[in-house]
Order: structure tokens, then sequence, then C-alpha cells
């Protein structure tokens, strides 16, 4: 995500020098609607109340591993799945519907788990454990496709979809006055990538500071 974001922050800063922007990368959930944040990003279906939204990608969950872990038959296996270290991310998703293990195997049609699970409260955390081969994990594919690209991490069960989305929040213009909501905020042009899932959005930015 923060490589998608930063080439298109550039261009942002290029056409709007006098635009001072601070980005807060953190798992930490800013509160947008009461102004802790002018604009933020956020992985759901985009119903938070007090806040505009706009969509900015579709996205998914995949499940991936290290490739020592996995031999090349046992990708779609379910069977072989339930028998592996299952790496849980604990970083709160609200409103996200992020898919749990629980819910991931029942779709599979897999047994019960047997082994016990290794719960971490860190995204980058839990990529990081994935590729170090420490189990298997739920990701956003967005994080994670160019690790997949590489051959660093193999995704599994491919054909399984856990859809999400990215949205992009800005406080409510009426609320809050035209100067600090979304109304005046600068917006350059939405264009949608022929063939893409998402549109090649500079989206909207403000002022002040940016969230992810």
């Amino acid at each position: 995500m923060m490589n998608w974001l930063m080439a298109r922050l550039n261009r942002f800063s290029e056409a709007y020098e006098a635009i001072d922007l601070r980005l807060n990368v953190t798992e930490k959930l800013m509160d947008v609607a009461h102004g802790e944040a002018d604009i933020g990003v956020r992985c759901g279906k985009g119903d938070w109340p007090g806040v505009d939204k706009t969509w900015l990608m579709d996205e998914e969950a995949v499940l991936v591993c290290s490739p020592r872990l996995v031999p090349p038959e046992k990708i779609g296996c379910a069977e072989w799945l339930c028998q592996q270290k299952l790496i849980h991310d604990d970083t709160p998703h609200p409103g996200a519907n992020f898919p749990d293990w629980e819910s991931v195997l029942n779709a599979l049609g897999a047994p019960v788990a047997k082994e016990s699970g290794l719960h971490i409260n860190s995204t980058s955390a839990v990529i990081l454990a994935a590729l170090s081969g420490r189990g298997v994990a739920i990701v956003r594919h967005a994080l994670v496709n160019a690790l997949i690209e590489t051959g660093q991490l193999i995704q599994l069960h491919p054909l399984h979809r856990w859809p999400l989305s990215l949205v992009v929040l800005s406080r409510h213009a009426a609320e809050h006055g035209d100067a600090s909501g979304s109304a005046n905020l600068p917006r350059l042009v939405y264009r949608r990538r022929a063939g893409g899932k998402h549109r090649d959005v500079e989206k909207l930015f403000c002022k002040a500071r940016v969230t992810d």
C-alpha cells in the first residue's frame, strides 16, 4: 500500500506545492469524524458515520505462506492447511469484514485446525512471520502482491475470494465548515485503469494530515 501511495503523494505535492502534508502511518484507527485527521484510508465498505466516503480500490484478503512451507501439490489442499500453524492478525479491522481463520476454514470445507495458532497484533509482523516460514497468514492482497509475484510468498487457494474495499474518508463539509470539510479539498482526476481492479486515483488530500 505504501509503495502505491507514495508515487501518488509525490504527484500531488508537485501539483499543490503550497500544501504541507503530514502522513501518519499507524494501525490505530484515527477519528476522522472529530478532526483527529483530515483524510483517512480505511479498509471496509464505507459505512462509518460522520464522514464523507470515496471508493478508492477493490481489495481482497488472501492466504499466504513461505514457499519453503508448502509442497506445490498442497497449495489448494484444505486438509494440509488445517494442519499448519495459523497466524492470526489481531490488528483491529473495524467495519472491514476482514475474514478470520474460522470463517476461512469453513468456506474451504477444511477440518478444525490441529496446530496452535500464532497471534500477532501488527499486520507488518504477520507478513514477516509468513515470510520466515512461521505459518500461514490471512493478509490484504495489496500488501503482499509484490512478494507473491517474486515468489517470496505463495498464495494458497487462489480460486477462493474474500473481497474487501479501500475507502478514503473526509469530514462532512456541512458539519465542520467549508475550510475543513471535503468540499474545498483539492481533487485530481479520477481515471479507471484498463482491465484493472482500481482507479488510478490521485484522491482527496487535505492541507494537514493523512492517515493510513
